[in-house]
């Protein structure tokens, strides 16, 4: 089958200013890659560049190219209102340039509705050329504090607009998919879910880590609870427990203070840090059991990860983790509860034996992996290109 034309417009994706800013997007673009060829459109504002200079980095690869346009950061009481009318105007541009460079694409795919879906918009009414929507998004619920109903009259109508001009809708969870059909519009989704790089994250046979070793790996924001993960393991190593606590991430000066306090920094909890996804991948082969404590989630990646290891998970149920976690891959847990976080943590030890984690690594994969979320993709973009061929009236 020929390789379709695929123009991503995209509101997150790793770039100067971030690195990590939607890098389960790229991951996604680098997935749908392999079946159909991809140009990947994100503009962003940059410190430090001149009035009119832009800087355009495009990277190429096998079905993937990576266009990731900066512009000056304006400055003044009006910088966020000058902002956004700039990126527009930029952001248009570039479209209308692809597009008279190598001709209509087959298709647009915007990945996160705000802002990038104006774009889309904008190509729709100008060229004709249909779009549809993946959401990564976790805001349509009324857990997290800025969530969607809490946002501006003109943010909510825009966003409601542009799923509503698109063909269909994907998210990595049923629990967005849910939430936006429950306060946006009532329309069909599907689930294609965040990919894994299964030639990193994969089951490795090891010997049995003396001590017990539980791996934590995130941002360290509040809504991950890092401290009630900390307070947990505490009560656990006072139960006499022979474990380790290993914490990868953004090294936050709080939990090492909390930690040297507890009386455990450097002697069974230990902090690595930002490190490199090979080395991650190394730490959760090597791990026992891997601990998410979050308040809100969509879908996460780590979890993903974690499995597609072999690691069996202790939960919050929270989100769309619930979709991924069921009794032969982990242990759920109440929110904000460290006594029964230290429980779980115990019962996991104890019990360990009891998880299969070729089988959960296997399973993991057959979801996970960059095969089958491409195959996905490629499913998605050939049932909406048959779609708008049939809709094109006979002449």
């Amino acid at each position: 089958m020929p390789r379709k034309k695929i123009l991503w417009l995209v509101s997150w994706y790793p770039n100067r200013n971030d690195k990590f800013d939607g890098d389960f997007v790229q991951r996604h673009a680098k997935a749908a890659a392999i079946h159909n060829d991809i140009h990947v459109l994100f503009v962003t504002a940059l410190e430090g560049l001149s009035d009119e200079e832009i800087i355009d980095d495009t990277n190429y690869s096998t079905g993937l190219t990576e266009q990731i346009v900066y512009f000056k950061k304006p400055q003044g009481i009006l910088q966020k209102l000058r902002k956004k009318m700039r990126w527009l105007r930029i952001y248009k541009k570039l479209a209308h340039q692809y597009i008279q460079q190598h001709g209509k694409p087959d298709l647009v795919h915007v990945h996160i509705p705000w802002k990038a879906g104006v774009i889309a918009l904008c190509v729709k009414k100008k060229f004709r050329i249909p779009f549809v929507v993946t959401e990564h998004w976790g805001i349509y619920n009324d857990i997290v504090d800025d969530n969607y109903n809490t946002r501006s009259f003109t943010f909510k109508r825009i966003v409601k607009q542009i799923f509503e001009e698109s063909m269909f809708f994907t998210t990595v969870s049923k629990f967005v998919g849910k939430g936006i059909q429950q306060v946006v519009t009532d329309k069909s989704y599907s689930i294609i879910p965040n990919v894994v790089d299964t030639s990193l994250f994969f089951y490795k046979e090891k010997q049995l880590a003396q001590p017990f070793t539980f791996l934590h790996v995130s941002n360290m924001v509040p809504l991950k609870n890092v401290e009630g993960i900390l307070n947990a393991f505490h009560k656990l190593i006072s139960f006499g427990a022979n474990a380790r606590l290993i914490l990868i991430g953004n090294r936050e000066q709080t939990f090492v203070k909390k930690a040297e306090e507890l009386g455990l920094l450097n002697k069974t909890v230990f902090f690595k840090g930002e490190i490199p996804y090979r080395e991650v991948a190394e730490a959760m082969q090597e791990a026992n059991c891997f601990v998410l404590n979050s308040t809100i989630e969509n879908s996460p990646c780590v979890i993903s990860e974690a499995l597609c290891c072999g690691l069996p998970v202790i939960t919050t149920n929270v989100g769309g983790i619930s979709e991924m976690i069921e009794e032969t891959n982990g242990l759920f847990v109440p929110v904000k509860d460290d006594d029964s976080l230290a429980i779980a943590m115990k019962k996991m030890m104890d019990c360990n034996a009891d998880f299969n984690p070729k089988m959960i690594a296997f399973n993991a994969a057959k979801k996970y992996s960059y095969s089958r979320v491409s195959e996905q993709f490629d499913g998605a973009y050939k049932s909406a290109t048959s779609e708008i061929f049939h809709r094109i009236p006979e002449r």
